[in-house]
């Protein structure tokens, strides 16, 4: 029994770096904060791509997935913009992707 319960706290820190890095990330990528904005906040800060580098169309998805994922729907719709914008061609994403990006 214990062993679950830790096994479930270590799931739920999980999902919250996950939660913390998706929106970290998305902040800076849409200028809503700067990096140096983010890391005065207090607590353990984390991020989907380093924060110093831009991240290319592969995390843009991923943040994408996830805000699909968590039913947050205007972030996908920005991030997808960004996608857009960034000149990257959808085309040559998987059908899935590409069909759940345009969706946002």
């Amino acid at each position: 029994m214990e062993e679950y319960i830790q096994k479930q706290m270590e799931r739920e820190r999980d999902e919250e770096l996950l939660h913390l890095a998706n929106n970290n990330s998305y902040l800076l990528v849409t200028g809503q904060k700067t990096l140096d904005e983010i890391l005065k906040r207090r607590g353990e800060q984390s991020f989907v791509t380093m924060p110093d580098e831009t991240p290319d169309s592969e995390d843009l998805l991923l943040m994408i997935d996830y805000f699909i994922e968590t039913e947050e729907y205007e972030k996908c719709a920005e991030l997808r913009d960004v996608l857009i914008g960034s000149g990257e061609p959808l085309d040559h994403k998987s059908e899935t992707t590409a069909s759940r990006t345009t969706a946002c």
